[in-house]
């Protein structure tokens, strides 16, 4: 049996405006799955990454990363470190099952795609500016694993109307369980402001692009 709720993929509604987007609640197949994963999130391993300057007109961002395929390639290493159930989760992104369902929801034919797949941690002060993917990166889906998240910690997801942080349509809080799956286009903006968590909280992402075979790696 899946843990990822391929039936709630399936039939999500799409939002047309601003983009082509979709709010799921009930991501994984049971409560049960969902509190466990999100208890064995990864806390070890994540690489720090940071970009500071858009001088070369790619994003600005901080953000802690811990890869599990790279467009395509297993991190054997990383994957490994997984927990059973983690590495179950990791077997069901890479089915067929689940690629249809994302085909489906989304209308977009993901033939010949391949995954980059990775988990994010956002502690305090990490962000992501507002944002367009890169035109290879076709679909993507960000699941979402805290148990406990607090508004005034800020670090929801934006679905923007544009690049600026504060006009936006919907924020999405990463509460376990919820996922967004957006469609790439040329004003798919989007964005995450910076984590204020006071307790060490960080904000726990799943993320999953499905990428065209020419990608850049």
């Amino acid at each position: 049996m899946s843990l990822v709720n391929l039936d709630a993929i399936r039939t999500a509604k799409l939002a047309d405006q601003p983009y082509p987007y979709a709010v799921l609640d009930n991501s994984f197949v049971d409560r049960d799955t969902t509190t466990a994963l999100a208890a064995e999130f990864p806390t070890e391993g994540f690489r720090y990454d940071v970009r500071e300057s858009n001088e070369d007109g790619k994003k600005r961002y901080r953000s802690h990363n811990y890869q599990l395929v790279s467009f395509g390639r297993p991190a054997d290493d990383n994957i490994a470190r997984l927990t059973d159930r983690w590495r179950r989760v990791l077997d069901d992104l890479m089915t067929d099952s689940y690629r249809a369902a994302v085909a489906e929801t989304t209308g977009v034919d993901l033939t010949g795609t391949v995954l980059d797949i990775r988990l994010v941690r956002y502690a305090r002060d990490c962000w992501i500016e507002p944002h367009v993917d890169r035109p290879d990166k076709v679909v993507t889906h960000l699941f979402y694993l805290n148990e406990e998240w607090q508004e005034e910690w800020a670090g929801a997801l934006r679905i923007l109307r544009g690049s600026d942080m504060d006009d936006y349509e919907r924020q999405v809080f990463p509460h376990a369980g919820n996922s967004v799956v957006m469609v790439r286009t040329d004003g798919a903006w989007h964005g995450v402001p910076p984590v204020c968590s006071d307790d060490g909280q960080a904000r726990k992402t799943l993320l999953v692009h499905f990428a065209s075979s020419e990608a850049e790696v």
